[in-house]
């Protein structure tokens, strides 16, 4: 309906993961940056911290790509509710080793270090990228420790890159946390950044004329907090809210209207 209503080719503001749909806000490309630094200055440990919904996961998938493209080998692994083993086989295979389904946990450290000390002979960056790095169980962040750890030589080329929420990484233990070369931390949106998307988005969607007055465009800035998953979801919610009362454009009543039936709180941007 509101896509008929508002003109629209497709949905604007679709939550899941797409890197394609990347926009270059300041805060993801100093986080971007940062993150290349690290590889670059062959840094061997460094974190990306942000709230829930800020991105951190689109970063390290762009991350990835960018790497890769300037002749880096890169393993990205989501640590959610792994063990040590299917830990330890998703980042073999995401170097290329081709472990087999049924590799012992031994033999997946010789693959990942033998992998490693031979991207070093031939000077090429090996990068392990950890998603949800902060719900990663007791054993893998031993493991985390142990890789920290491998080729111990100053002319090694691997990084390590865990992303988490901060809370969450407080309860990481000291050994991991003393590793730490550099601390990324990954704010939300400020109000240009969201206007600059939200007009972003509605463009590449199909749509020409604007679609959000001002006041509305900043109603969604400050009830969202500028995280960008909230941004979404507050944005599609309003445009379908706009739609069913025929609206010609939102304003902030309608985004306060869409925010509370969606049961979010007022968020101070920051």
């Amino acid at each position: 309906m509101q896509l008929d209503h508002w003109q629209l080719a497709e949905s604007p503001f679709q939550t899941a993961l797409d890197v394609a749909r990347f926009y270059p806000g300041a805060a993801h490309e100093e986080a971007l940056a940062r993150i290349e630094y690290l590889v670059d200055a062959r840094r061997r440990f460094g974190v990306l911290l942000g709230e829930g919904g800020v991105g951190k996961s689109l970063v390290l998938r762009l991350a990835a790509q960018r790497l890769a493209r300037k002749g880096s080998e890169v393993a990205w692994v989501d640590a959610v509710g792994l063990g040590t083993r299917e830990f330890l086989w998703q980042f073999a295979a995401g170097l290329g080793a081709a472990p087999r389904a049924d590799v012992e946990v031994a033999q997946l450290w010789r693959l990942i270090a033998d992998h490693v000390a031979e991207n070093r002979l031939q000077q090429t960056n090996t990068v392990l990228l950890v998603d949800d790095a902060g719900q990663a169980g007791p054993d893998v962040i031993t493991q985390l420790v142990r890789l920290a750890r491998l080729d111990p030589t100053p002319a090694a080329c691997w990084t390590i890159v865990l992303a988490a929420e901060p809370a969450q990484a407080t309860c990481w233990n000291d050994t991991l946390r003393d590793l730490v070369d550099l601390r990324i931390d990954l704010s939300p949106w400020s109000e240009s950044d969201t206007v600059g998307f939200v007009q972003s988005a509605l463009v590449d969607a199909g749509r020409f004329d604007p679609v959000f007055d001002d006041e509305g465009l900043s109603a969604l800035h400050d009830l969202s907090g500028g995280v960008p998953r909230r941004v979404l979801r507050l944005a599609d919610f309003a445009l379908l809210a706009g739609a069913a009362a025929e609206l010609e454009t939102i304003d902030a009543a309608t985004v306060r209207a869409a925010a509370d039936e969606m049961s979010w709180p007022t968020v101070a941007a920051g």
